[in-house]
């Protein structure tokens, strides 16, 4: 029986139009990094902070901490203000997914590479917390490394009481979240909400891989426990 389902935020469980992204990049260029497209993937659902230090190093940037603080302090003031102007919604069918997980006795946690006062931000928009849609929230700065190390899962497993890895789902939409959850000895779940094919995570080796979290818990993986 699952008993606890976590759920990466960004492109899994809420809309943000790609903004964190938008603005990871113009945080990070604008001080003159420069890198493909596929070198930027491969930071999408990473803690942040740490994003930008090796974006700025992959992107030919000889980066002091007084650079990287500097990006960071951007990037931290620009998706507060789109946030605020534009805040993220709910993924279609997400919010009664999640409603219906815990109607059933599964625990849902959110884990995030957003920093607590981003995350704060979001969910206060949303009014998840107080609504009864999670039971917690992990931030990346929260934690010693965010994803892809498996510390946030670890994390909200303590917080809520859940020891039994094999009765654990963690779901998110990059390759980052599919390596915390293989870390974590947790069973990892590929969500196509992003912008992952259903090839690349078959190749990432996902557990599970579906549409969206809306789908979860009409699966056959959770459907025995909820």
């Amino acid at each position: 029986m699952i008993e606890l389902a976590v759920f990466d935020m960004a492109g899994t469980t809420i809309d943000d139009r790609d903004e964190v992204y938008r603005v990871l990049r113009e945080a990070t260029e604008r001080f003159g990094a420069s890198y493909t497209d596929d070198e930027f993937q491969q930071w999408m659902g990473t803690e942040k902070h740490w994003a930008i230090r090796n974006l700025l190093r992959i992107g030919g940037v000889d980066a002091d901490e007084d650079l990287v603080e500097r990006a960071w302090s951007w990037f931290r003031e620009e998706l507060r203000r789109t946030y605020t102007e534009n805040p993220p919604t709910p993924l279609p069918g997400v919010e009664e997914a999640l409603r219906s997980l815990r109607s059933h006795g599964v625990k849902v946690a959110l884990t995030t590479g957003f920093s607590r006062e981003i995350t704060d931000l979001i969910l206060e928009g949303l009014a998840w917390e107080d609504g009864g849609v999670i039971d917690a929230s992990v931030a990346g700065d929260e934690v010693a490394a965010g994803r892809p190390e498996p510390f946030m899962i670890q994390r909200a497993m303590s917080e809520l009481g859940v020891t039994d890895r094999e009765n654990v789902v963690s779901a998110g939409d990059t390759a980052s979240d599919v390596e915390s959850a293989k870390r974590a000895g947790v069973i990892s779940i590929g969500v196509l909400t992003g912008h992952l094919s259903h090839e690349d995570f078959e190749e990432l080796g996902a557990d599970v891989i579906l549409p969206s979290v809306a789908q979860l818990p009409d699966s056959e993986l959770v459907g025995a426990g909820a």
